[in-house]
């Protein structure tokens, strides 16, 4: 799939949006990169939250936003740090492919520690703030797999039944 082109620049809007701290995980790159954009486009303060600290900062920079880099497997870290934002999306997520029999147990653990634990852990964080100022959104991220399983997939999908 082709990506869009971005914008060089991105000007302040009107909206409910203006001025919000949104935060996307996995936003260096996919859909995480393509909701920063978009809401980069719709005024918003984002943070490009990601492990290629590097990625992040170049789209970062891009859209007029700050970058987080995130260690998404090392939960430990992410088990005391208070967010400050308006939105939190929770997008990262990978897949592994294979019959269950031949599915590394090492592969099914890391799916569901970054679309699970990572995004209770992340919204855990983002709560507090939110709570405190009586506003705020958590979106997580689903997929069709959330009602239609494939095969190979399992730890995808169990991960993705959740939302």
């Amino acid at each position: 799939m082709a990506e869009m082109p971005a914008p060089t620049h991105y000007q302040p809007l009107d909206t409910p949006l203006a001025g919000k701290r949104v935060r996307a995980t996995e936003g260096a790159e996919g859909l995480g990169a393509a909701i920063a954009r978009t809401l980069a486009g719709q005024g918003t303060h984002p943070i490009v939250a990601d492990r290629d600290e590097a990625a992040a900062d170049v789209l970062a920079r891009e859209i007029n936003g700050e970058a987080w880099e995130m260690g998404f497997l090392e939960t430990a870290a992410l088990e005391s740090p208070r967010l400050e934002v308006d939105v939190l999306i929770n997008t990262a997520g990978v897949q592994a492919v294979a019959p269950i029999q031949d599915f590394e147990p090492a592969a099914f653990h890391r799916i569901l520690t970054l679309m699970l634990e990572v995004h209770f852990l992340l919204t855990r964080a983002a709560l507090p703030d939110m709570y405190q100022r009586g506003n705020g959104r958590i979106i997580n991220i689903s997929s069709i797999h959330r009602l239609r399983a494939s095969g190979f997939k399992s730890a995808y999908v169990a991960a993705k039944a959740r939302a």
